[in-house]
């Protein structure tokens, strides 16, 4: 029958080895028949969770009525409450999926499965954003079925699936759903597709919504023989730091070939592909700068640098005070916030008679960090010599050396945290 899909479902998760879900149930269609459909699923672990924006006035009541049909379906139900405050400038759809996903990615246990209700008709709308963005052949993907998240999985096992035929199922089962006011708001791009624009390509190409996910699907496929290939040539060009990539082999590679190499070591390394000018300011900026240049290109969650040749990719840099001064008195692991890091004790496990002693114990255990002008005498090194000296000679990058942590006993310079020591 058109408004049963478990038996279109249920293989999809006879493949699978994992057998617990969550599933991100906002109280809408889409994720209300996802949750029902899997309810009907055997021999699975399934609970629910709901995400509470704080956006909009009518939410405390969804998060009920949420609560409610998990309580009638016997689901394990929890909520995670984000009363979120957009920042000027920023796109309210952007700033709330980000905040969604990073609670849900908190919430999914080991191995879990997280599911999402998408459909086909998201789908479409996904791919014409990409499309009117200028996005590239990832982009174009769209949204794939299955893909790795957080400590498990992401799965939308919905995605063949019509909202029509979604909204069978809800009539045939006598669904209660929320409606979002929100969702009729044509400020909002893909409210404008989904009202104003794709009723239109549907009334001139009946089939466009099965026609155009079917392409975002051949993109995708396109995408990941693109993404095995390119994996296997990056390793021509890697640096001589693990995790970074060598400035001259870029520089020797074609344009296309080096963008595209930039563009997967970037998405393999966990970040943001970043937008098609911001990836020319890499090339420009970071690649083709001076060797005495520091150049650092930005873009949301990452930045770009450049140093002894290699490039690196990291998460932008926190604010830090390097002019704290820190007491420890090794009864228990530091924690260094402004770094988000934990110096521990059990380093300093070689220390331990030198510093129980009285004279040790009344001078102190203190954690600098580099003002310029220090000097040690590192462990098989026949004199002291600037610490500036040892990181060069160490490749240590100029954007971490103010934030290595600097052990002090009195005075004395005993040890740069990770990096090198006097002999104790």
């Amino acid at each position: 029958m058109k408004h049963d899909l478990l038996a279109a479902v249920e293989p999809l998760f006879t493949i699978l080895e994992q057998r617990s879900f969550l599933v991100a149930y906002s109280g809408g269609l889409d994720s209300h028949v996802l949750l029902h459909l899997m309810s009907r699923v055997p021999d699975i672990k399934l609970r629910a969770i709901h995400i509470d924006h704080g956006l909009q006035q009518a939410s405390p009541w969804w998060g009920r009525h949420c609560r409610e049909i998990c309580s009638e379906l016997d689901i394990p139900f929890e909520q995670a409450s984000l009363n979120l405050q957009v920042p000027d400038g920023q796109s309210l759809e952007a700033y709330a999926r980000e905040a969604r996903y990073q609670a849900l990615a908190k919430a999914l246990n080991k191995n879990e499965v997280l599911l999402t209700g998408h459909h086909q008709n998201d789908q479409v709308e996904t791919l014409l954003i990409q499309l009117l963005r200028g996005a590239g052949g990832a982009g174009l993907a769209a949204m794939p079925m299955m893909s790795g998240f957080a400590l498990g999985s992401h799965m939308r096992p919905l995605l063949n699936f019509t909202r029509e035929q979604l909204e069978d199922y809800a009539d045939h089962y006598k669904l209660s759903y929320v409606e979002d006011g929100s969702n009729a708001d044509l400020r909002f791009d893909r409210n404008y597709l989904r009202h104003q624009i794709i009723p239109q390509l549907v009334e001139h190409w009946p089939g466009c919504v099965r026609t155009l996910s079917r392409a975002a699907l051949i993109q995708g496929e396109t995408q990941r023989l693109l993404d095995f290939y390119v994996a296997q040539d990056v390793e021509m060009v890697v640096g001589s730091v693990e995790g970074t990539l060598s400035v001259d082999a870029l520089i020797q590679c074609e344009p296309v070939r080096r963008r595209a190499l930039l563009r997967y070591w970037i998405s393999a390394s966990g970040f943001q592909a970043p937008s098609s000018k911001k990836l020319q300011h890499v090339v420009s900026d970071v690649l083709f700068s001076a060797e005495d240049a520091m150049p650092c290109v930005q873009w949301s969650g990452a930045e770009v640098r450049r140093f002894h040749g290699n490039v690196y990719i990291m998460a932008p840099l926190s604010e830090h005070d390097a002019k704290q001064v820190l007491f420890w008195d090794l009864q228990a692991d530091l924690p260094i916030e402004s770094l988000g890091i934990e110096l521990k004790a059990d380093v300093l496990a070689e220390w331990k008679t030198k510093l129980s002693t009285e004279s040790s114990l009344h001078t102190g255990l203190t954690v600098r960090f580099r003002q310029g002008g220090e000097v040690m005498h590192p462990a098989g090194r026949n004199k002291s010599i600037p610490l500036k000296q040892i990181f060069q000679q160490l490749a240590v990058p100029p954007w971490l050396r103010q934030r290595i942590p600097l052990l002090y006993l009195g005075d004395e310079l005993i040890m740069a945290y990770g990096v090198c020591q006097v002999e104790p």
